[in-house]
């Protein structure tokens, strides 16, 4: 594990370090944050998207193979929201296909998939400690992860400017060190991280069991679990119909709502020279235009997240009449 200067640093990091260069290919969800995208393209690497699965909007496995290349050096699976999506059928795809798995588990730190960690299941991994992660430092840090010796010690040089020692530089790297500053902050954090984790869990368990009793699983979709995989609640998510409705009638109510992500990577103007024909990711598509971000950090109160559902049964009550 090596501390870098943030999350987006460090998948690139983990992306040159398996190998991926100028004019290969890497296979990514079609909806995440941008950097999953823009890392490869900096890279001088060319993303190649595929669909999610509807249930969790995490990577679909079935579409991988479909999208593999003689160019692909890389499977990039995001582990989005707070856990991990179907490693299993991810790992067999690539093992069969000899291509590694760089994760980005920027959002999933802690969380274990069928007891391996998030981030260490496949070559390399990369976490993100920016201010509103679960563990957050200060500012900017983040940190890469792989069990693989050499794939190590080339992450290793790579953050450094590619120096192997004495001012001797192998390959042509970056700055990407964590600050000292922000090592200490993390270090004091962790320790807290354990017990601000069972408040996420409680605040998660709140949400479901109000969301029932309110009888409103047929209007709000809740994501569901990935078989195996922990949750770290990084963030709680539904899908609703009129969803700047909602949030707007949320905010008058004083209730924040997020939504994470507003667009699809391949939608974005700086990479629409790839040319993805316009519905080629329906459930992206979907996830963009419905996704909302309920508050479940651990500064709520027991009974913060019934309040939130009422809220929100009483809007979808308001919009039916």
């Amino acid at each position: 594990a090596l501390g870098v200067s943030n999350g987006t640093d460090g998948l690139k990091l983990a992306l040159k370090a398996v190998g991926v260069d100028h004019g290969d290919e890497v296979i990514l969800p079609a909806y995440s944050f941008f950097s999953t995208a823009s890392v490869i393209a900096h890279l001088g690497a060319i993303p190649v998207f595929v669909d999610l699965d509807p249930a969790t909007l995490l990577m679909d496995p079935d579409r991988i193979p479909a999208a593999i290349s003689e160019k692909t050096k890389a499977i990039m699976p995001v582990q989005l929201y707070g856990q991990t999506a179907d490693m299993d059928s991810i790992m067999k795809i690539a093992e069969q296909y000899s291509i590694p798995v760089v994760e980005d588990a920027a959002q999933s730190f802690g969380v274990k998939y069928r007891n391996k960690p998030a981030g260490a299941i496949g070559s390399a991994g990369a976490f993100s400690f920016y201010p509103t992660k679960n563990l957050a430092a200060a500012g900017d840090a983040g940190m890469v992860v792989t069990q693989d010796d050499e794939i190590a010690e080339k992450m290793r040089q790579l953050r450094v400017h590619g120096d192997i020692g004495g001012y001797q530089h192998q390959s042509l790297g970056w700055n990407a060190r964590m600050d000292g500053f922000q090592g200490a902050i993390l270090s004091l954090k962790l320790e807290r991280l354990e017990a601000q984790q069972q408040i996420r869990q409680r605040n998660a368990e709140e949400y479901l069991n109000a969301l029932t009793s309110q009888q409103l699983t047929d209007r709000v979709k809740v994501l569901e679990r990935t078989a195996g995989s922990d949750h770290c609640w990084h963030q709680f998510i539904i899908l609703v119909d009129d969803r700047e409705q909602v949030r707007e009638q949320l905010s008058q109510r004083g209730i924040a709502s997020g939504v994470y992500y507003p667009g699809t990577l391949p939608a974005q103007p700086c990479i629409k020279e790839l040319n993805c024909p316009p519905g080629d990711f329906p459930i992206a598509d979907d996830a963009a235009r419905r996704v909302l971000a309920l508050p479940i950090h651990h500064r709520l109160k027991e009974g913060d997240p019934s309040r939130v559902v009422q809220a929100l049964a009483e809007i979808l009550e308001t919009a039916k009449g």
